[in-house]
């Protein structure tokens, strides 16, 4: 009876660390933001994909990706905490007082810019955002971008649509992510016709600081969810990440 007692407490006491291991879900949308997250379902990659993998190396928690799901979906799963993580957003994307109430945000992940890209011989003088006022502008559809109650937005389908709207003429110019625009031209065939090689590449007009939001739940983790992006940070990790999608 003793050695059967001896058996089950040593087999608790191996089971216990893992019975208390939280596993935490964040959130994957079904659309792609290359080359951040590039989502061809049922694969998804990118750097952010890249990132979580590496943070959940570096936690006691267990991180697990979402199935893919519409943005708007995965905003109302994590105000109902269904969703304990977003990686990895701007404060200012999630401002509504909805948001806003269960949101803890960590130290920033990474800094993400957008530029200015000029149709061919149509590149102008730009300092602020004021600069870009009564200008016809390329856009994504459905995305909020600084200064643009100054400009004439021309929505396009995605990041390849902005382009081409550019490339073509319909635009005086584009705002575009910078690794975004990077990748893309290393990856799309059609960057590489001559036309849209002459798309010029302009200045950064906002920087955006991407950190992970947290469920109010986990602010006792705030710290410790820090502490492993900041060794990420500082051992490597996130540059070599980085580096594989955008050199």
């Amino acid at each position: 009876m003793i050695n059967v007692l001896c058996r089950a407490l040593v087999a608790g006491l191996l089971l216990a660390p893992m019975a208390q291991a939280q596993t935490l879900t964040y959130a994957v949308t079904d659309e792609s933001w290359a080359p951040y997250w590039i989502v061809d379902e049922p694969h998804v990659s990118g750097i952010l994909h890249e990132f979580m993998l590496a943070l959940d190396q570096r936690l006691p928690e267990q991180l697990q990706a979402s199935h893919p799901l519409p943005p708007l979906r995965t905003q109302k799963l994590f105000r109902e905490g269904h969703l304990q993580i977003e990686c990895c957003v701007s404060e200012s994307w999630r401002s509504d007082a909805e948001q806003t109430e269960v949101s803890v945000w960590t130290v920033p992940v990474l800094q993400a810019e957008e530029m200015l890209i000029f149709a061919p011989g149509k590149r102008f003088s730009y300092q602020r955002l004021q600069d870009l006022s009564g200008r016809s502008i390329a856009t994504v559809r459905g995305y909020g971008y600084a200064g643009s109650e100054y400009f004439q937005r021309n929505d396009g389908a995605d990041a390849r649509a902005l382009i081409y709207l550019v490339a073509q003429g319909r635009s005086e110019a584009g705002i575009l992510d910078r690794l975004e625009w990077r990748y893309l031209q290393r990856e799309s065939s059609q960057l590489q016709v001559s036309r849209w090689k002459a798309v010029e590449e302009g200045p950064t007009i906002n920087r955006s600081q991407l950190r992970l939001r947290l469920h109010r739940d986990l602010a006792g983790r705030l710290e410790a969810f820090n502490a492993a992006i900041r060794s990420l940070q500082a051992d490597g990790t996130l540059a070599r990440i980085v580096a594989r999608y955008a050199p």
